[in-house]
């Protein structure tokens, strides 16, 4: 197919991993198809932060945060959810109506957040039945019990069966079964494409350059990272209280990246901590260069930190967010059970603790990492594979029905009002 058109959807409403995994496959995609065009639909807040590969575009959504509970709320907007997710779900619509991709890559949630993205996949569904739609699925959701029953709540399982036309799985089944685990239909399951971990570490400082920025060219560089910082502060605030008490950690040269979703008054609180020996930064960019400088990485279990440090063969201790998914807790556990990662669970999180941990992490030889970390690459040929079958063009039969032509931008059904469900 000359000149696709790809569209992203990163909802992203806590923490960085939706959109940085999104990005690091659309900047192979760029690679490997140079003439396509690429539009990101994102709710982050920080998407521009990032470097963006050549052809590609991207729309803001008004942002949404989540409570400690999971629910969902207006991130900075005096609006109801019901009235986000409505402005939302238009906005989606439009950019499917308008940018008529060829493919539409869904990260983790495939009906979207709230169910903002139906409409769109609706329209594409009945309007242009030649878009291939994939969901690219994290290696884990939840635990078990938790995305059994929700899945049968949200109707996922159709979605997965009726709707999507592959799922690309960004993990290893050897190490989390989704199909198992969450008793994915026969015909879902069928879909799924085991890509592997999405890994694509940038390097690019020397080592030897950013230890002598840190000062660390003649004592062991620990970085402590809590991803995009929403509730990372528990974390950082107790290494820093341990490098009071810890000769090991007092000893070492520390950078803790707090993340830019953290709230000013905790950051502040924690810049008061910062000695010699600790460096703060909000955020950066280049934070893959800093993680393959350092002796130790102390990190939560989000997906992309953990599959950085295992792509740069870092030593790294795990203290995993519990709530409101275990996914980081099943994550972390599974790689400790390998011999890949150090873990602390975060009801023993304690200054002594974490000090010991670090001591014995840091003693400890380099891991042998033995995860497939290819998953950008299998990505990218998959969909570049799915784009180099023609499928028919819009005006051939669909199903039972025959599509003659689009929807203008706007149409509704007659009761005025986007029907919610997708038909199978």
């Amino acid at each position: 197919m000359k000149n696709p058109r790809i569209l992203l959807y990163s909802h992203d409403t806590f923490g960085l991993g939706h959109l940085r995994r999104t990005l690091a496959i659309a900047h192979q995609l760029a690679r490997v198809l140079p003439e396509a065009s690429q539009l990101l639909v994102t709710g982050s807040m920080v998407a521009g932060a990032f470097a963006l590969p050549p052809k590609l575009d991207l729309i803001k959504l008004p942002a949404l945060s989540k409570h400690s509970d999971g629910r969902y709320k207006a991130r900075a907007l005096r609006l109801s959810l019901s009235q986000i997710i409505a402005w939302r779900k238009q906005m989606i619509l439009q950019a499917v109506q308008l940018f008529a991709p060829d493919l539409v890559l869904v990260d983790k949630t495939p009906a979207g957040v709230e169910g903002e993205l139906v409409p769109a996949l609706r329209h594409l569904k009945t309007w242009s039945p030649q878009t291939r739609l994939v969901l690219g699925m994290r290696d884990i959701e939840d635990d078990p019990f938790t995305t059994r029953a929700e899945w049968a709540n949200n109707d996922t399982h159709t979605l997965h069966e009726n709707v999507y036309d592959q799922i690309l799985l960004y993990g290893q089944r050897a190490i989390f079964d989704p199909v198992h685990e969450y008793g994915m239909s026969a015909r879902a399951a069928a879909k799924l494409v085991e890509c592997g971990y999405i890994a694509q570490p940038n390097v690019t400082r020397p080592r030897a350059v950013v230890r002598r920025e840190l000062d660390a060219t003649a004592r062991p560089l620990i970085v402590v990272t809590a991803g995009g910082g929403g509730d990372g502060f528990a974390l950082c605030k107790t290494y820093l209280d341990a490098c009071r008490i810890h000769p090991t950690l007092n000893a070492a040269q520390t950078l803790v990246v707090t993340g830019p979703l953290m709230p000013p008054r905790q950051r502040a609180e924690l810049r008061a901590l910062e000695s010699a020996r600790v460096t703060l930064i909000e955020f950066t960019p280049d934070l893959v260069s800093y993680l393959a400088a350092a002796d130790l990485v102390v990190s939560m279990a989000g997906y992309n930190t953990v599959c950085e440090t295992m792509a740069l063969g870092e030593r790294v201790l795990l203290v995993p967010r519990t709530r409101p998914r275990a996914e980081q807790r099943l994550r972390a556990e599974r790689l400790a059970a390998r011999g890949m990662a150090h873990l602390l669970l975060p009801d023993s999180l304690s200054p002594e603790n974490l000090g010991a941990a670090v001591e014995h992490a840091l003693a400890a030889p380099a891991p042998h990492v033995t995860l497939d970390l290819n998953g950008v690459s299998r990505v990218s040929a998959a969909l570049a594979d799915l784009l180099s079958v023609e499928r028919p063009p819009i005006g051939t039969r669909n199903g039972n029905r025959r599509v003659t032509e689009r929807p203008p931008i706007g149409m509704r059904n007659g009761n005025g009002r986007v029907k919610e469900r997708i038909a199978a």
